[in-house]
Formats: structure tokens, sequence, C-alpha cells
């Protein structure tokens, strides 16, 4: 059978990268749900916090001096991953409240984009999009939205606008799955969900460092039993203090 992934399906991504890890910091419960229901879950853009995400399609523009707006402009929804696997700020983020639990689940853009094509396996090329997010800055941005041109309305020109973000954010290191679907099929909250294999799609789990080192034993089995998850289970130790010898003097 022919592979349903083409150069179509991903954005400023090299070939190596398809491959390479790619991380996403989740509250436990929805690890252990993914791993229930077997379902992902992805977002409308304007759930997400960083208010400049879809400006090109917000902005609508105007053709021959007429005014207009995108009608599918809340048709995208996406899912944010990031390419760091050692960033203190990730877990500050994400994993905010050292009294509740959170998972780092592991992946490669590879298999998250397949497990999204597999849902969709009709028009993947048109639908199902991941890419590296690239960070400009505002005024860049600005330029990038206004320069006019031929009007191009390719769900993949939309969803390379949705790869752009802030300077400030670079330090996320960023790699987003993205579908171009229709708004009514997504429920109140603007969520998409569809059916994966979390065992085919995720590599590793990661617990967050907040957690009290006496009970990781536990804590592991617990989560084993929870997900079912064969593969490898760990705890950040970020926070932990180091474990070194005490240094020698001599008098």
């Amino acid at each position: 059978m022919a592979d349903p992934l083409t150069e179509d399906n991903f954005l400023d991504l090299t070939e190596a990268e398809l491959d390479q890890h790619i991380y996403r910091i989740m509250p436990e419960a929805f690890v252990i749900s993914l791993f229930a229901d077997r379902t992902n879950v992805l977002s409308q853009v304007h759930n997400w916090k960083d208010k400049f995400e879809n400006f090109q399609l917000n902005l609508g523009g105007k053709l021959n001096g007429e005014r207009f707006d995108y009608g599918f402009r809340n048709d995208f929804v996406g899912q944010c991953w990031t390419r760091e696997s050692l960033s203190e700020a990730m877990w500050g983020i994400y994993a905010n409240d050292p009294k509740a639990r959170f998972l780092r689940i592991r992946s490669t853009p590879r298999k998250v984009l397949a497990s999204l094509v597999a849902a969709n396996p009709s028009m993947p090329q048109g639908t199902c999009f991941i890419g590296k997010v690239q960070y400009k800055r505002e005024r860049e941005l600005q330029a990038y939205a206004q320069r006019g041109g031929q009007l191009d309305l390719s769900p993949r020109r939309f969803a390379s606008h949705l790869l752009l973000k802030r300077r400030a954010f670079k330090h996320e290191g960023e790699v987003r799955l993205l579908f171009f679907g229709d708004a009514k099929d997504y429920d109140a909250r603007g969520l998409y969900r569809y059916a994966v294999d979390p065992h085919g799609m995720i590599t590793q789990i990661m617990a967050d460092p907040n957690r009290d080192r006496a009970t990781w034993v536990a804590d592991k089995a617990a989560l084993q039993k929870a997900t079912g998850f064969a593969g490898s289970i760990k705890r950040s130790k970020i926070y932990d203090p180091p474990d070194w010898d005490a240094p020698q003097f001599d008098n």
C-alpha cells in the first residue's frame, strides 16, 4: 500500500526531523483518558492563549477593493508539541501547579500525523498537516500578513500561516499538528476528537518533576495500570538535587 503521507502534509520539517522526538505536557487525567478512550483531541485556534494566532484568517482581506472575511476561519483545529526535551520553562508553563499531576508524552511528527491521517483517509493532503513553528518579529508578521498578491485559498497555505509566531515564544520550540475540517463538526468548546492507537503513537511517558520521589515506584505502577502502556515511564529529575560525592579536602 502506498504511503498516504507526502511532502504536502509536512511544513518546514526536514526528512530527518520527521522521526525526531517531540513532546507534549498534559494533565495526568488527560493522558489516561487518551489511552482509555483511544481518542486524541484537537482544539480550535481561538482557544489558544496567544491571540496573535490565526492572524491571517482573522484579518480577512480586500479582493478588487471589496472587503471580505474568510468563511472557513474557524475550521482549523490544532495541537501543540515541542522539540525541547530538557526545558524547565516548558514544565513551568504547562505543569505550573505543584499540587497537580502532569505527564509528558513523547512521539515523532511522522507518528502524530499518521494517526490523524488514519482517521481522515479520504483527503489527507488537503486536511492534515504538521509543521515546525517559525518565530518572527512583529513587524515581519505584519508585513507578511499585509503583502497581498494573488489570492490563494489552499488549506496548505493557511496551515503555513498557523506556523508563524512572535519571537517572545521562541523558547517553546513548537511543532503543530493541524487539521482543516468543518467547524460544525466540533463540539461546543471547539474541540475535535478522533480515534487513535495511543500505543502506536506514544513512545514514552514522563511524570512531572514535582512528584514525591518516595512514592514514585507506586505512582509508576499506578500509571502503568491506568494506561496499559508497555513502554518507558519515567519521572523528570529536573528539580532533583545533585547526587554527588562530597569533595575531599586537606589541611
